[in-house]
């Protein structure tokens, strides 16, 4: 499966389906197809004026504010964002959204660095930029899948500071560091959405009301019969999107 986020046409409806009709655009969670039956419970409608880009992060939105609803950082809390990628600055977006009015990230990438800023980040920062410890943040969450950043984290969180692990690429293990003893910090994973059709709802108002370049997170689009050639520039390191769009028509 080359991913699982999917925008589509309704083609066809069930006769006990009465959400949505034939010519709605949807949004869903089946993986790349030019076809597909779904139950109705994985389809997303999509309001006029929704882009693709915007309707396909409807999943992966929701599944980083249920790691953000764990932690549920107020409004005050300086929270932390270790990693600036898809999941990081979807992060930092569902953080402002909730409103918090506070949060640092820690990346490398001058791009990814511009566009959590553009998302409402406070600070970008490289990762010699922090203290080798310090009390600053209650929250934070751990979008890297990096142990230097893991560890990092946990020494400039003030005691009894609260983590999510958010980041699922397990590129190494991620250990808890002496800080996390004598801190008592709490940490907790996090995987998948709280409930896609309440959030999508909350979702697509959000940036109508105040559009974000989300859709920025799509630095590269092809067409299907490119994916092969695609995955090659991806394997050989010659680019690096934080996303790829992917067009079936």
């Amino acid at each position: 499966m080359t991913g699982y986020e999917s925008v589509g046409i309704v083609l066809a409806c069930g006769e006990q389906v009465s959400q949505l009709h034939v010519g709605d655009r949807v949004v869903a969670f089946y993986g790349h197809c030019t076809h597909r039956v779904v139950p109705v419970a994985q389809v997303l409608a999509v309001p006029e004026g929704i882009s693709d880009a915007l309707a396909l992060l409807t999943i992966l939105t929701c599944d980083v504010a249920k790691g953000v609803r764990k932690v549920a950082p107020k409004s005050e809390e300086p929270v932390l964002v270790t990693g600036g990628g898809a999941i990081g600055l979807l992060t930092v977006f569902i953080l402002r959204a909730y409103g918090v009015a506070s949060v640092d990230v820690v990346e490398v990438r001058p791009e990814r660095v511009a566009l959590a800023l553009k998302l409402g980040a406070r600070r970008a920062l490289l990762p010699q930029d922090l203290p080798a410890a310090s009390e600053s943040y209650v929250a934070a969450f751990e979008c890297s899948s990096r142990n230097a950043a893991f560890e990092c984290m946990q020494n400039n969180m003030r005691p009894h500071g609260r983590i999510c692990v958010l980041a699922d690429g397990n590129y190494e293990p991620l250990l808890l560091a002496p800080t996390f003893h004598a801190k008592e910090l709490q940490v907790v994973g996090s995987s998948d959405g709280w409930d896609y059709h309440a959030h999508a709802a909350w979702y697509f108002q959000e940036i109508q009301r105040h559009p974000a370049p989300l859709a920025e997170l799509f630095q590269l689009e092809v067409r299907h019969d490119e994916l092969i050639a695609t995955f090659a520039r991806l394997s050989q390191g010659s680019i690096r999107p934080i996303k790829v769009l992917v067009r079936y028509r």
